[in-house]
C-alpha cells in the first residue's frame, strides 16, 4: 500500500478555541536520542524526578488557575499511579503519551498498537475517565498519511497531538490548524498540531527552540493563531521545569536539546501560561470533543460547549 492510500479526507477546522496547555509526562532520561535510556530492558539504574516534579507542577497550575491536558507514559503511570490520581482530582485532562517512550517508527504497526492499546486500559484504570487523546513520544508520527493515525480511531481516541508543520520533527505539509481527519472505513479524528511561531519558519513554539523566547513571542504567537480561529496548543516537560541539576548525564546532542534554554525557564513559563488563560484540550477544543464523544458512545463533559465548528481551508 502506497502512502498516497494511506492519506484521509482532512478538512481544517475553526471556532474560537481556547488556549490548550499539553504536558508530556516522561524523565529526563527519555529522550529517543539515548535508545539505552529509552527501552527499559537496557536502561541503567537512573534517578527518577517526577514523583518530585509532577506535585510541584500541579502547585504552579493552581497559582495561576491553568488547566492542562497531561499525556502520560504508561511506565511512568504504572510506577506512580498516586501522581496520575492527583492529576485528575486537580481537574486536569490525562492523555496517553504510549506505553514505552519509543519512537513509533521503531516498533512494526502491530507491537505499535498493543503498546497505546495498554497504555490507554491502565491510564483509563488509574483515573477511572475515558482517556480520549494521544501524543507520540517525539512527535514521531511525523505525517498525515501515517497508518497509525486511523488506529488511533480505531482504539476510541478522539484526538491525536503527535503532528508538527515543522521541518525535522514534523512536515511542512502537516496540519497548521485544528483540523479533522477522515479515512474511507469511516473512522475519524481530530488533528490538534503543536503550536509554531516565526511565520513562515514554522518553528516548534516548544522545546530548546522556544525555551530562550521572552514570553510575549510565545504569548502573542498563540493569540495570533485564536484570532485566525485556530487551537493554540502549548507543549512542556516537566523536567523543563526542574531549576535543578540534570541528575544524570546526557551528552551531545541529547545534551544540547535537553540543556538549552532551561535555566530561569519556570518563571518564563508561568508567565506564558498566566497570559493565555490555559485550558485542558478538551475545554480548549470544547463542542468538537463533546460531539464526538457522543457519536463515540462516551460519557459526556462536565464543560460546557461554546457553540459550533465550521469548516474552513487547511
Amino acid at each position: 500500500m502506497t502512502p498516497d492510500t494511506l492519506a484521509p479526507l482532512r478538512n481544517r477546522l475553526v471556532d474560537s478555541f481556547g488556549c490548550a496547555l499539553t504536558v508530556d509526562v516522561e524523565e529526563w532520561y527519555h529522550t529517543c536520542m539515548v535508545p539505552d535510556y529509552v527501552d527499559p530492558a537496557r536502561r541503567p539504574v537512573l534517578t527518577d524526578e517526577l514523583d518530585r516534579l509532577l506535585p510541584e507542577l500541579l502547585e504552579l497550575l493552581d497559582r495561576v488557575s491553568a488547566k492542562a491536558t497531561f499525556f502520560i507514559l504508561g511506565e511512568v503511570a504504572a510506577r506512580v499511579p498516586k501522581r496520575v490520581r492527583e492529576i485528575v482530582a486537580a481537574g486536569h485532562e490525562v492523555g496517553s503519551h504510549s506505553y514505552l517512550h519509543l519512537r513509533s517508527e521503531w516498533q512494526k504497526l502491530g507491537r505499535w498498537r498493543r503498546d497505546v492499546e495498554a497504555s490507554k486500559a491502565l491510564l483509563e484504570d488509574i483515573s477511572g475517565a475515558p482517556v480520549l487523546g494521544f501524543r507520540a513520544p517525539e512527535w514521531s508520527l511525523r505525517r498525515v498519511e501515517n497508518p497509525r493515525l486511523e488506529e488511533l480511531a480505531a482504539l476510541g481516541f478522539v484526538y491525536d497531538s503527535s503532528l508538527t508543520p515543522s521541518l525535522g520533527s514534523g512536515d511542512r505539509r502537516n496540519p497548521l490548524w485544528a483540523s479533522r481527519l477522515a479515512w474511507p472505513s469511516g473512522n475519524e479524528l481530530f488533528e490538534f498540531p503543536p503550536l509554531t511561531y516565526a511565520g513562515r519558519l514554522r518553528l516548534p513554539a516548544a522545546g530548546w527552540t522556544a525555551r530562550r523566547l521572552a514570553p510575549r513571542t510565545i504569548v502573542a504567537a498563540a493569540e495570533a493563531h485564536r484570532s485566525r480561529g485556530g487551537l493554540p496548543v502549548l507543549v512542556v516537560h516537566p523536567w523543563e521545569l526542574s531549576e535543578r541539576p540534570t541528575p544524570g548525564v546526557l551528552t551531545g546532542l541529547a545534551r544540547f536539546v535537553h540543556e538549552t534554554g532551561r535555566d530561569g525557564f519556570r518563571s518564563r513559563f508561568e508567565d506564558i501560561i498566566r497570559g493565555l488563560a490555559c485550558q485542558t484540550m478538551t475545554a480548549a477544543a470544547g463542542t468538537l470533543v463533546t460531539n464526538a464523544r457522543f457519536r463515540k458512545g462516551l460519557p459526556p463533559t462536565l464543560e460546557m460547549p461554546r457553540g459550533t465548528f465550521t469548516l474552513g481551508p487547511d
